[in-house]
């Protein structure tokens, strides 16, 4: 996959070329200080993968992908949490909180890999700019990212809790959880996701979502409590 890099500042940029150099399937292109680096480069070369920070000089990273026609697909890095909705938004594959681990920059590299590769196993569920299609119950459900209150594995199957009822499919919990977007859902057990906005407080080992009690898994609780609250 070729990509571009661009931030502002130059530690930045040299951390996150250190972080591709290590990943085989990884082509840098170029690493630019600003949205109009990478807008001339765009102009000129087909991209795979830009991963920007947002916060720049001269354009901000989210105006620059709106700017784009057809923009590659995008990872937000940014010192920021403000913006992660906007990157929800623009349907960018992940957004990075600085500072970020080398583990936390793989699993979102790996996931614009799965999408470029158009090797994500879950056919039932396409994703698509802010909404999923499902196909269950011999139908096809659009169903809005933000509607959907949690999600629950069954075995083999996964329900989807949307305020209109239930919609269970046969597919994986772990291969849905590498594909949401995780600005808007993350997993706080073995056997839920959570959509985060839903969340309205925190008891013991349990997230209340509307009327229902989520069980919150140990290993989970760390993650959970920074990202939801």
């Amino acid at each position: 996959m070729k990509c571009i890099i661009a931030d502002d500042e130059k530690l930045a940029r040299n951390l996150v070329e250190n972080y591709v150099s290590k990943i085989p399937y990884l082509e840098l292109v170029a690493s630019c200080k600003n949205g109009i680096e990478v807008n001339n480069l765009l102009q000129e070369q087909d991209i795979d993968l830009l991963i920007t920070d947002i916060q720049m000089p001269e354009i901000l990273g989210t105006d620059l992908v709106k700017s784009l026609s057809h923009p590659p697909l995008v990872i937000f890095t940014t010192a920021y949490k403000d913006y992660a909705i906007e990157g929800f938004e623009l349907s960018a594959v992940d957004y990075l909180l600085k500072p970020f681990a080398f583990e936390r920059f793989l699993t979102a590299v790996n996931k614009a890999k799965d999408i470029h590769d158009g090797q994500l196993e879950n056919k039932d569920v396409s994703l698509k700019k802010d909404f999923l299609t499902i196909k269950a119950d011999h139908k096809l459900y659009k169903v809005q990212y933000k509607d959907i209150r949690f999600i629950e594995g069954q075995r083999e199957y996964v329900s989807f809790h949307t305020p209109t009822g239930r919609i269970t499919a046969l597919m994986s919990l772990k291969k849905l959880e590498e594909s949401l977007p995780s600005e808007l859902f993350i997993r706080c057990h073995k056997s839920y996701i959570i959509n985060k906005t839903m969340v309205s407080a925190l008891e013991g080992n349990s997230l209340a979502i509307l009327d229902k009690s989520i069980p919150i898994g140990q290993s989970y609780k760390e993650r959970v409590v920074q990202e939801v609250f």
